[in-house]
């Protein structure tokens, strides 16, 4: 895998990783949500995985897509580019269902520590 594209697929794992099927309320049972956009959650993904810095790199790349279709989430973005870069790469192709929601600010992302294997 190129490693660019490596780099998609982990923003779209950490996007999502955070989902807590335990927590009933959203956004606190964390999940696909578009809250790596917010730079608290970049900082406690890069301090706690320093060999995903690239994930910065990934967000610049999407950012301008978002900024040109401003109807589409982040977390549809994150979740399209990681799939996208997958099956790039040679894997498999994953079917597509939309309409993830947003975190709205930095507050409603989850508490760090929510990856698995932390």
């Amino acid at each position: 895998m190129r490693p660019f594209p490596l780099k998609q697929v982990r923003l779209g794992w950490h996007d999502a990783g955070t989902y807590n099927k335990n927590i009933e309320e959203w956004p606190l049972r964390g999940g696909a949500n578009g809250n790596l956009r917010f730079e608290i959650e970049l900082k406690q993904t890069l301090s706690s995985q320093s060999s995903f810095s690239g994930l910065v790199n990934a967000l610049k790349l999407l950012q301008p897509i978002n900024d040109k279709y401003s109807g589409v989430t982040y977390a549809d973005l994150f979740q399209l580019a990681s799939a996208t870069a997958m099956e790039e790469a040679g894997g498999s192709k994953f079917p597509m269902k939309y309409g993830r929601v947003d975190v709205s600010e930095p507050e409603q992302c989850p508490e760090e520590g929510r990856l698995p294997g932390k």
